[in-house]
């Protein structure tokens, strides 16, 4: 006998923050978020990850695998996808690692350069 298919939406218990576009942020918050955004990636981009992630998603909508375990799937889609929400803005973070990399190419250790006494 198979388990009864849940038909309203299931929302986490955390939403996924993922980025998008240039750098935006975008929660995932529930299940049917999580199918919508799955349908909606690049064909050409789905690997293991991605199946992995839609077959836990098809799996929470019939009870055969728990919610948790459709949300672990996504987040390790977004983490292999590079899309995982750092939380660091990238604007901000493109402009740091340009200061450091001219720093290093001076000879000067980011950190050396704090501690060193102004002239």
């Amino acid at each position: 006998m198979s388990k009864p298919t849940v038909t309203s939406d299931m929302p986490f218990r955390a939403p996924v923050a993922i980025a998008v576009g240039a750098g935006f942020k975008r929660e995932i918050a529930s299940l049917a978020a999580m199918q919508n955004f799955l349908k909606e990636w690049p064909q050409a981009a789905r690997g293991d990850c991605y199946v992995a992630a839609v077959q836990a998603c098809e799996a929470a909508w019939t009870g055969e695998r728990k919610l948790k375990e459709a949300r672990q799937a996504f987040l390790c889609f977004a983490e292999k996808a590079g899309i995982l929400w750092t939380g660091v803005d990238p604007v901000t973070a493109l402009r740091e690692a340009k200061i450091r990399r001219g720093k290093t190419r001076r000879g000067i250790a980011p950190r050396q350069r704090a501690n060193q006494p102004r002239q």
